[in-house]
């Protein structure tokens, strides 16, 4: 794999605006969700235990619903997998969306990201490094902070494998490791050459935003009613963001001499 995944090489275009910003990352965020709940779904249909793969349940037409797709999910029975006796189906289903789903768009964001267009185009390469992060951070929602929760994916697997969270945080632990290193020392620092060079601040911008996906919008859904160790994985999720936000910050001002660009 090469080790520079978004190009040094800097086209004559003009910087991405904040609006692009937040419209590339809103949607790879739509994309890593779709593909995600699709995974789920196609599965269960190609196993038999579910009539239309197309169908999922939106969750509401709410503004935040919209934005975020909090309330989306697969739309699969998976109690009637189980009454069927057809575990290992629900851990197939279950595994399909983090693995498959969110395993695709993480490889193809890499292979995109290295592309001619996203080459000459920086609003491509933007929306190539988004969709790595959303990807990376569906991993890290899954693995560690929801393994230990007894409903979910995770908890699907366990239930269906007779698998103790302890052995599938060390098999799904290693590659969700090796994705976030690669991500943090390999992706962003090119993609900060390749969308901020010479430019301290919007660097320092990358970062922050990357950093907050990973440990806050991705970190903290152990908040969200999946139990006491996911709680608490949650809560050093967001103290592990706020100390690296910090290092971020400070080491960009030492390397200035103290003064804020």
């Amino acid at each position: 794999m090469n080790s520079s995944v978004l190009p040094s090489h800097q086209p004559e275009t003009r910087d991405a605006s904040a609006i692009t910003w937040v419209v590339c990352f809103l949607l790879a965020h739509h994309l890593a969700v779709f593909v995600h709940e699709y995974a789920h779904s196609f599965t269960a249909f190609a196993l038999g235990y579910k009539p239309n793969p197309l169908q999922l349940h939106f969750g509401g037409a709410g503004l935040l619903n919209l934005l975020l797709l909090s309330g989306i999910d697969e739309y699969v029975d998976y109690q009637n997998m189980f009454s069927h006796g057809a575990g290992w189906a629900v851990g197939l289903v279950a595994l399909a969306g983090p693995a498959l789903g969110n395993g695709l768009t993480y490889f193809l964001s890499l292979a995109f990201a290295n592309s001619s267009a996203a080459r000459r185009h920086d609003g491509l390469a933007l929306f190539a490094f988004a969709v790595n992060v959303m990807s990376v951070g569906n991993f890290f929602s899954y693995v560690p902070i929801r393994t230990f929760a007894d409903h979910g994916d995770i908890g699907h697997i366990a239930q269906a494998l007779g698998a103790s969270p302890s052995s599938i945080l060390v098999v799904l632990g290693i590659p969700t490791l090796g994705a976030m290193w690669w991500l943090f020392h390999r992706t962003m620092p090119a993609a900060m050459d390749r969308l901020a060079s010479g430019s301290p601040s919007r660097q320092r911008t990358l970062a922050t935003v990357t950093i907050a996906i990973i440990f806050g919008f991705f970190g903290l859904a152990g908040w969200a009613g999946y139990g006491r160790t996911s709680h608490m994985l949650s809560c050093a999720s967001a103290l592990a963001g706020v100390m690296a936000t910090a290092f971020v910050w400070a080491r960009s001002l030492v390397r200035r001499g103290g003064a804020p660009v």
